[in-house]
C-alpha cells in the first residue's frame, strides 16, 4: 500500500470528529495487505521538505494516472495538496486552515481523476465536521458520493465511498433543525444503511448479510443506525439494530456499550408498544428491559464517565419499563417500584458524581464543543434525573423519546407520585 494513501483515506478506523483513543469507531480491519487502524503521528505529518524530495515524484503518480486525467498536477499544486492535509492531520489541527486550504486545492484540482477528487471532498467534509458545520459537511459529502458512483470512482480506496456515507449519516444527525424531523431521519438511517453494507469484509449472499459484517467492524455506527430509525418511527427495525449493535459491542468485549445498547432496544419496543393499545411489541418490550437492565448491574470498566452513562442509560430503561407496566393496572405496582428504583439509581448517579467532582483536581474543566451523533454522547451524570422525565423538552430533545412513549412516562410520574 503506498504510503500516501493515508493522507486520502483519513482515520478510516475512527470518529471523523476527533483524534482521541476514546471515539474509536472502528475496531482495527484488514483491506488486502494492509492493516487500517489509527496511525501515528509520525505516519501522516507531511513536512515541506518533502517537496524537494523523490517523493515527490511519487506522490504524482500515486495521486493521477496520465489516462485519467487531462494534464498531471504542478509542482505548486501537489504542494498545496501536501499543506491542506497536514493542517488537518497534524497535532494539534488546524481545521480552519484545512478548510481554507482544501477550498484552493479543489479549485486547481477538477481536471484531476474523479477518485482523487472525491477524496478532496469527502476530507473537506470532514474538516466541516470538526468546525461544527454539519450542513456544508453534508452538501460536501453527497458531492463526494456522487463523484465516487460516477464512471473512475470504483478506482478510489474501497473504503471512501462508506466512509462518504458514514460521515453524511452522521451530518443529518447533527444538525439540529433536522435531528427529530423523521423524513431526514431517514436518510441519515438509509446511509448508515449503505455504510455498513459496503463496509463488510466479504461479500456475502445477502444485504443483510453484509450489513451484519459491516455492523461487526463498526458498533458505533450500527447503534447510531438503530437511533435514525428510532428518530424514523420504525420502532422494530431500530431494536433489530440497537440488538445488532449491543451483539457486535459484545464480540469486542465492550460490554459497557453492549448494555446501553441493548437497553435501547428494548426503549424501541416499548416506544412501538406505547404506539397502539395491541401492539405485539408489549411484552417483548419487557422482557429486553428486564433482562438488559439486569446486565447493567455487573458493568465494569476504568473509564468513568462510560459507567457513569450506563447508569443513566439504566435509570431511562427503567422509566421506559415502567411506563409499560403503567399500561395494565394489574401491574401498576411493579411499575411503581421500577420508578422508584429508577429514581434511587439516578439520585445516586448524581450523589456519586458531585462527590468525585468535588475531589477532582480538574473540576469545572470545559470540554471542546463537538457535533453529537455518538453513542458516547448520550447522557451521564448531571444530565439526568427523575424530575425530569416530566419535562417534554428534556424528553423530545435529549432522550429523542417519541410522543406516544412521553404520554406513557407523563402519566406514570404523574399519577405514580400521588
Amino acid at each position: 500500500m503506498k504510503a500516501v494513501r493515508w493522507i486520502f483515506a483519513g482515520f478510516l478506523s475512527s470518529d471523523q470528529t476527533t483524534r482521541s483513543n476514546s471515539h474509536l469507531n472502528l475496531v482495527p480491519i484488514i483491506l488486502e495487505h494492509v492493516v487500517i487502524s489509527q496511525p501515528s503521528t509520525d505516519d501522516i505529518i507531511v513536512p515541506s521538505s518533502i517537496t524537494t524530495s523523490p517523493c515527490l515524484s511519487f506522490i504524482r503518480n500515486w495521486l493521477v494516472e496520465p489516462a485519467q486525467a487531462a494534464t498531471l498536477p504542478s509542482q505548486k499544486n501537489v504542494e498545496l495538496l501536501q499543506q491542506a492535509m497536514a493542517a488537518f492531520y497534524n497535532q494539534p489541527p488546524n481545521y480552519a486552515m484545512a478548510q481554507e486550504l482544501l477550498t484552493q486545492t479543489i479549485d486547481v484540482w477538477k481536471d484531476q481523476s474523479v477518485d482523487e477528487l472525491a477524496a478532496l471532498y469527502r476530507v473537506r467534509a470532514d474538516c466541516q465536521m470538526a468546525l461544527l458545520s454539519p450542513s456544508q459537511a453534508r452538501d460536501d459529502y453527497t458531492k463526494a458520493i456522487q463523484l465516487l458512483q460516477s464512471p473512475g470512482g470504483d478506482k478510489a480506496d474501497p473504503m471512501e465511498l462508506p466512509t462518504a456515507f458514514l460521515g453524511r449519516a452522521r451530518a443529518i444527525r447533527s444538525s439540529s433543525m433536522l435531528q427529530l424531523d423523521q423524513a431526514s431521519s431517514l436518510k441519515a438511517a438509509k446511509d448508515y444503511q449503505m455504510s455498513l453494507r459496503l463496509s463488510s469484509r466479504e461479500q456475502w449472499d445477502t444485504d443483510s448479510e453484509n450489513e451484519e459484517d459491516g455492523a461487526a467492524r463498526n458498533p458505533y455506527a450500527a447503534w447510531e443506525w438503530g437511533t435514525a430509525l428510532r428518530n424514523s418511527g420504525l420502532y422494530t427495525q431500530a431494536a433489530e439494530v440497537h440488538a445488532l449493535a449491543g451483539q457486535s459491542f459484545d464480540d469486542i468485549g465492550d460490554r459497557a456499550r453492549a448494555v446501553i445498547s441493548r437497553i435501547d432496544a428494548g426503549i424501541d419496543l416499548a416506544a412501538d408498544a406505547s404506539s397502539g393499545p395491541n401492539s405485539k411489541n408489549k411484552d417483548e418490550s419487557k422482557s429486553v428491559l428486564s433482562k438488559a437492565i439486569a446486565q447493567s448491574k455487573g458493568v465494569e470498566s476504568r473509564d468513568v464517565s462510560l459507567l457513569q452513562r450506563v447508569v443513566a442509560k439504566e435509570g431511562e430503561g427503567r422509566m421506559a419499563l415502567a411506563s409499560i407496566l403503567w399500561s395494565n393496572p394489574q401491574e401498576r405496582l411493579t411499575a411503581e417500584q421500577e420508578l422508584g428504583e429508577a429514581c434511587i439509581r439516578l439520585d445516586q448517579l448524581e450523589l456519586d458524581a458531585t462527590a468525585r467532582n468535588a475531589k477532582s483536581a480538574t473540576k469545572g474543566a470545559a470540554s471542546a464543543a463537538k457535533l453529537k451523533f455518538s453513542i458516547d454522547d448520550q447522557p451521564g451524570a448531571f444530565d439526568i434525573s427523575c424530575s425530569r422525565f416530566k419535562n417534554r423538552k428534556f424528553l423530545t430533545e435529549t432522550l429523542q423519546w417519541p410522543a406516544s412513549l412521553q404520554d406513557n412516562v407523563q402519566k406514570l410520574v404523574n399519577l405514580g407520585r400521588k
